[in-house]
Parts: C-alpha cells; structure tokens; sequence
C-alpha cells in the first residue's frame, strides 16, 4: 500500500514537473521573441539551415514539452475519447523518446551515437508500461537498464569538452602557474552555458540512477525544456554577433 502511494505521488509530480517546464520554455520564448524576429525571420541573410536548426531549437522543443504535459487531455477534447488508452501510452514514449533524440542530434552531431541506445530504451519500457483509468494516465513501473547510459553518453560528451579546455590551458605559450589558470578560467567562463548543461545532465544522470521513474521522466522533461531554451539563446546570440562584430554574414551556425 505504502509502495502504490508512493507511485501515486510521483505522478502528481511529474504533472507539475510537466506543467513547470513547459511555462519555462513559453516564458523565454516570449522574453526572446523580439531577438528571433530581427536576427533569424526578418534578416534576409539567414538562410533556411538556420532557420531550420532555430525552429528545431524552439518549436520542435515546444511542441514535444506541450504533448509531454496535456497530450492525453488535448486528445480527449478533440476526439470525444473519454479514457487514453495503452497504445497511446506507447506513442506518447516514442514521440517523447525520438522527439529528444532528433533536439539532440540537430544541436549536438558529435553524440547522434545515443540514438541507438534511445531506440532500445524505449523498446525495453514497453513491457514496464501500464495505465491506470481511474486517473487517465500512464505509468512506468521501472527505469530501463540502458537509460543511464544515454544520460551518460550526454555527459561524457561535456566532460570531453572540459577536458579539451584544460589541455589548450596548457598548449598555450606561459611562464608560470598562474598563467595557466589564468587561461584555463577564461576558456571555461567562455563556456558558462555548457557548464551549466552539465549540472543538468549530472542531475539527469542521478535521476536514472536513484529515482522513481515517474521522476526521472518528469526531471528530464525539465531538463530538456531548459536545455532547449540555452541552446535557443546561444543561437540567437551568435546570430546576432556576426553582423555586430563582423558586418558580414557569418557562416551556417550549428551548435555543437
């Protein structure tokens, strides 16, 4: 009795967890809508790949955080179904699964890798998912055995940049100690941002380790709302920097 409350509790908080991402990414969408229209829609230099990688970045995001939290209830009210049945269940992890998987590959080539082991991960939570009518809802009874690698995988990538950011600390023509911290310090204030989609994904990482899978999903639904809403931002920057720095257009951005 004590383990179905449990559940219970994980549920109701992967519905704000849900509802808390996707206010977040709605939120900075409106903060930034200004900065999207002058440096990717109205600027007759960007061409359709930035467009393309922006609309991925940001929509796409949107859009998949949206079926996250009030899929099953939209589907209600548009088709007059009054239960979400367990196929839809099935959809709703694919959706979910691969929608993540394509944000990822389009923003960071160089892990397209994990793909396979989303594919499988999602095949393994078949047999884990059920749904509960009384509450119109699924649920996973447990965290597939190959989740924590994709978390992994997404984190080995960043350590693998931090590490890079070291050794150019010590490529770099110095005297003293200091001037490799000095060097060091600067390449990784440069990369404030990847660091802090590093503490997600170490949060991310945890979550598949030690928590319930209702939360796991929920802290990753958050997780991938706030890394949409980075990359989003580092896009419209860089975008904006080649005309202010450089007066030309720049080349095609991919954040990698």
């Amino acid at each position: 009795m004590a383990t179905l409350i449990t559940e219970l509790d994980s549920l109701v908080r992967l519905k704000y967890f849900s509802g808390v991402a996707l206010v977040s990414v709605l939120y900075d969408h409106l903060l930034t809508l200004d900065d999207e229209f002058s440096t990717v829609w109205t600027n007759p230099h960007r061409h359709y790949l930035q467009k393309l990688i922006f609309v991925l970045n940001r929509y796409f995001a949107e859009a998949v955080v949206l079926y996250v939290a009030y899929g099953g209830e939209m589907f209600k009210r548009l088709t007059g179904f009054k239960d979400v049945d367990y196929p839809r269940c099935r959809r709703f992890l694919w959706v979910f699964a691969l929608g993540a998987t394509a944000f990822i590959a389009t923003t960071q080539s160089f892990i397209t890798a994990t793909t396979a082991l989303v594919i499988i991960t999602v095949i393994k939570v078949q047999s884990a998912i059920f749904f509960i009518p009384e509450l119109g809802t699924c649920a996973i009874l447990n965290i597939p055995s190959t989740f924590p690698y994709v978390a992994g995988a997404l984190l080995g990538f960043d350590v693998f940049l931090i590490l890079l950011a070291v050794f150019n600390a010590f490529e770099r023509p110095h005297r003293t100690g200091a001037d490799i911290l000095d060097s060091l310090h600067s390449d990784l204030y440069s990369s404030q941002w990847s660091e802090v989609v590093s503490i997600l994904r170490i949060a991310t990482l945890i979550m598949t380790i030690v928590g319930t899978p209702a939360d796991c999903f929920g802290v990753l639904s958050m997780v991938w709302a706030l890394n949409s809403v980075i990359a989003s931002r580092i896009h419209l920057r860089v975008e904006g920097l080649k005309f202010a720095i450089f007066g030309k257009p720049g080349t095609s951005f991919l954040l990698l």
